[in-house]
């Protein structure tokens, strides 16, 4: 039967926190690193090709699949990440016309997301590829609130995410 000395000996250096994490997506404001309240390091899904035989089913591995990826932002009095985002958006698909890009210059390919350790040195990051804002969520707006702070969620789909680190 393991101790808790042999637990603890497998915590190398405490165990990594939640709350020590940073975000770089570029075209979201140079405040995003600061604003970005949540993130997540992100999922990956591998499907199943069921094949029956004789009564029985035989499972092979699927195509891998990437849910969306999603971050709460904090938002500032300048609205510098959401006016990031909306601005992304709009280049597009135009608000007013409809009209939007023509070329695929809107993916990016250069959105991550470190885990920290307690010294800020990096323990594991994850990049973004072919990546763009699905969803910029809505800030809720209330009379009763009145000790909270705006904040506000992104949907980012993208192609994939390489672990870089």
């Amino acid at each position: 039967m393991a101790t808790i000395d042999q637990f603890k000996a497998q915590l190398i250096g405490g165990g990594p926190r939640a709350n020590r994490f940073k975000v770089f997506i570029p075209r979201a404001g140079n405040k995003i690193e600061f604003l970005c309240k949540a993130a997540n390091i992100p999922a990956a899904t591998l499907g199943e090709v069921v094949v029956p035989f004789r009564g029985h089913n035989l499972k092979l591995a699927g195509e891998r699949t990437f849910a969306d990826w999603q971050i709460t932002v904090i938002n500032d009095v300048e609205f510098s990440v959401r006016s990031g985002l909306e601005a992304w958006q709009e280049e597009i698909q135009a608000l007013d016309s409809g009209e939007g890009s023509t070329t695929t210059d809107y993916l990016i390919s250069r959105a991550f997301v470190e885990q920290l350790n307690k010294d800020d040195s990096v323990l594991a990051r994850y990049e973004f590829f072919n990546m763009f804002p699905k969803n910029i969520g809505e800030i809720a707006l209330s009379y009763d609130t009145v000790d909270a702070l705006e904040e506000f969620t992104v949907d980012f789909t993208f192609s994939h995410w390489e672990r870089v680190q």
